[in-house]
């Protein structure tokens, strides 16, 4: 059976203690309240000088890549998870992707990539998109990396802060870290990933919420109601637990260490209480439970992996146990993945490197994945209402989706957290047994959403999926699609795409903060559309000649589009004069440069 396992693992600590009573006693009213005691944390690592998250990210990732035979220009998929999306003095970077920086960065060249965030879910989510990809086949290896750069938070709660029910205590509980893990496909079913799900609840997304603060003296903060967030992820973390556990017939008292997210050690022992409770027996206690928070704090998108490097390092954590994940992420998504380690502990704690080698490519043909339904949103004014009426648009008489990815850059009030696709989710009623999760690479990123539904549908991981896309900023038209991509006759029959990382530097957009506004800066997007334009010609023919396909037989080009950015592919697919069996290309563009290129029979 294969399984996908763990090659290695890597994590990147900043130099910086900083103790929580300091945090404390740095805010600007006297704050009553024993934080270190509830939370746990007695100290946290945080970014220095001139450190950034795309430098923990790349910190990360190189440490991962040490530890593996697997050379860097052989990773198929790189997957940037990273909810503090900074490179810079700049609080936000939007383009080009981060993943485009650390692809260069850490010379995996030949790698698929883009960002992806699901609040604290993100590397997980990641992980799983990963994991459905390697089994069927379809990639051989992968990396998921996040560099978490989120203390900057931190001294604007303090200057905010008003009393010990303020919402924004949890940003005093944040700490900063890098992390990755380099995936790949192992014939061995005695380890790897046995079980990953997860589980959007969307209702529940404005109970954590991270932006740009309101306040003249700028920076961002995150506004969270914690005892509820707490007590709705630990319920419904647990049940999705129990159920991940039936579904494969594994009774829980086969786990031998549980990794929940590091949130605070009081949730820690809240959800020890209630999972006793609810598989009737003590199976959980404070030894087989990996509590982290003591010296590392909250490190969001990072903490389990820094949980499971620690824990191997300390002895906590041995070769050969079964471990299970529990996910918890604003939005809410929770999660559960099953995980039977090989040697990767004693690898990490005696500084061995892994000797697998990369497995030989098993490619497995794409099987019919077409655009089912299109929808377009033209008067909405704020990203909730262009989804509102682009998915009604499209899913008007049809079942919600299995999935749903958005594709958008540029959000209204600038929100980092909690995904985007979590919200829409929540405004829209869309629940069960679903999830969602952001895409984002550019103008490329709903092409890059097509692929992964399409490889993801073709697997038979998810049947269907809604791709969708708004944009409020960043010089681009406020617009809003939906495309609904399902399993059927025609549709994408090939992918490619070419980085021209020489011309990374040539255009930058990211959020700044001038005199107590909030806004987005993008660079000059005419000379972007130039460059592009050169470049598509050589990607198209490369395509075309990848699948035997001449000139003659395409009936049309769909072009990237710098007005309609995100959404160029949705309306100019509605308005497509094309015969069923024509052949199709459709191109998608990002900064960095990168051109994306598919191939589509009606």
């Amino acid at each position: 059976m294969v399984r996908t396992v763990i090659d290695s693992l890597g994590v990147a600590s900043p130099s910086r203690i900083v103790a929580t009573r300091d945090v404390v006693d740095g805010c600007l009213r006297p704050l009553d309240l024993p934080l270190e005691l509830t939370t746990g944390i007695v100290s946290r690592r945080v970014a220095g000088e001139g450190e950034y998250s795309v430098d923990l990210a790349a910190r990360a990732g190189l440490d991962c890549l040490s530890r593996s035979s697997i050379p860097a220009g052989e990773v198929d998929l790189l997957i940037n998870t990273s909810i503090s999306r900074v490179d810079g003095p700049s609080w936000a970077t939007y383009e080009p992707a981060l993943a485009t920086r650390l692809r260069r960065l850490l010379g995996c060249h030949d790698a698929w990539t883009f960002d992806l965030a699901n609040a604290c879910a993100g590397t997980f989510t990641g992980i799983w998109l990963a994991d459905a990809l390697i089994r069927a086949g379809r990639i051989r290896t992968a990396l998921v990396v996040s560099g978490e750069f989120v203390s900057h938070m931190i001294p604007t709660a303090q200057l905010e802060i008003e009393g010990k029910n303020d919402p924004r205590i949890a940003c005093l509980t944040l700490g900063d870290a890098g992390a990755a893990v380099l995936l790949t496909r192992s014939d061995d079913d005695r380890a790897g990933f046995r079980h990953i799900g997860l589980r959007t609840i969307g209702e529940h997304h404005t109970l954590c919420v991270a932006g740009p603060s309101d306040q003249p003296h700028g920076g961002a903060v995150m506004k969270t109601q914690m005892a509820t967030l707490a007590a709705i992820c630990i319920r419904e973390s647990i049940a999705h637990a129990a159920e991940s556990l039936a579904a494969i017939d594994l009774p829980i008292g086969d786990i031998d260490r549980f990794i929940p997210h590091q949130m605070s050690s009081l949730a820690i022992r809240a959800g020890i209480r209630q999972a006793n409770r609810a598989f009737g027996a003590k199976v959980l206690d404070k030894g087989n439970v990996i509590d982290n928070l003591a010296t590392r704090g909250n490190t969001s998108t990072t903490a389990h992996l820094v949980a499971l490097h620690d824990a191997s390092h300390d002895g906590r954590v041995e070769s050969g146990q079964r471990v299970l994940f529990e996910i918890a992420a604003s939005g809410v998504t929770v999660g559960t993945a099953v995980y039977t380690l090989d040697d990767l502990p004693d690898r990490l704690a005696e500084g061995r490197k892994s000797d697998r080698p990369t497995p030989p490519a098993t490619p497995a043909p794409l099987r019919g994945v077409r655009i089912g339904a299109v929808g377009l949103a033209t008067e909405g004014a704020t990203t909730v209402e262009l989804l509102r009426e682009a998915v009604t648009d499209c899913l008007a008489g049809r079942e919600q989706p299995d999935l749903l990815i958005h594709t958008g850059v540029y959000v209204t009030g600038l929100i980092a957290e909690p995904a985007v696709a979590a919200t829409a989710a929540g405004e829209l009623g869309l629940g069960g047994d679903f999830l969602g999760f952001d895409l984002t690479n550019g103008g490329l990123g709903t092409l890059d959403a097509c692929r992964v539904a399409a490889e993801l549908i073709s697997a038979g991981t998810v049947n269907t999926v809604l791709v969708v896309a708004s944009e409020d900023g960043g010089g681009v038209a406020r617009r809003g699609s939906a495309l609904l991509l399902e399993a059927g006759e025609g549709g994408f029959a090939g992918f490619h795409s070419r980085h021209f990382d020489e011309q990374l530097a040539d255009f930058y957009a990211g959020a700044v903060q001038e005199d107590g506004r909030s806004f987005a800066r993008a660079g000059d997007r005419e000379l972007l559309a130039d460059r592009t334009a050169a470049l598509v010609p050589q990607v198209v023919a490369e395509l075309l000649a990848a699948h035997g396909v001449t000139e003659e037989e395409i009936s049309a080009v769909l072009m990237p589009d710098i007005e309609l950015f995100t959404s160029a592919l949705p309306f100019a697919f509605a308005t497509l004069e094309a015969a069923p069996g024509d052949l199709v290309v459709i191109v998608g563009a990002a900064s960095g440069i990168e051109i994306g290129a598919a191939l589509y029979r009606m």
